[in-house]
């Protein structure tokens, strides 16, 4: 999902300027980009946790999607490799998502390379699985992503329930369901 927002923010950028925003809550961090199309105003928001050299958890979503409470995003975690390295995600493994708040989901991995040459994966729960997880992810302190019995990453939520309100008050859609 990180990769669509990319590739439509360099073809958008192109009819204006983009303006970038950033908050930090606890161990999150939101990012609201901005930019006219010249045919319409676009918002893309993302939140996570991670990053620097490790994977990140998080979620994304545009004004142009479908929005909660109609849609929810999915929580997935991103992970990239120098170049010449392996992912420890590889393409279709199961993976589970468990938390401290005793809720459990499983998901598989999609893998490749970026545009740049870079490996690549992206693990996500089933479609079906992205209200609950959010809301686990409110609840919860840690969520872990497990492939074959090991801990692939410990996603810390402290911060995560300000970052989805903050994502929901910037793109525009309601918080119910998760917060409310």
């Amino acid at each position: 999902m990180y990769l669509r927002s990319a590739v439509l923010l360099a073809v958008f950028a192109t009819a204006g300027q983009a303006e970038t925003e950033y908050w930090d809550y606890n161990d999150w961090t939101v990012m609201v980009e901005r930019f006219d199309t010249g045919e319409d105003y676009r918002i893309i928001c993302r939140a996570w946790t991670g990053g620097d050299g490790d994977p990140s958890f998080g979620i994304e979503l545009s004004n142009g999607d479908a929005l909660p409470p109609y849609y929810y995003p999915a929580p997935s975690l991103r992970e990239h490799a120098p170049r010449g390295y392996d992912t420890m995600m590889q393409d279709g493994a199961r993976v589970l998502f468990e938390s401290d708040a005793d809720w459990r989901t499983e998901g598989f991995v999609s893998a490749g390379f970026d545009e740049e040459g870079f490996r690549q994966a992206t693990a996500q729960a089933h479609d079906g699985d992205s209200l609950g997880m959010l809301q686990t992810m409110r609840r919860a302190g840690t969520l872990w992503v497990m492939q074959d019995g090991e801990v692939v990453y410990a996603a810390s939520l402290s911060g995560f329930t300000a970052a989805y309100g903050k994502m929901a008050e910037q793109c525009g859609f309601a918080t119910t369901g998760v917060i409310d």
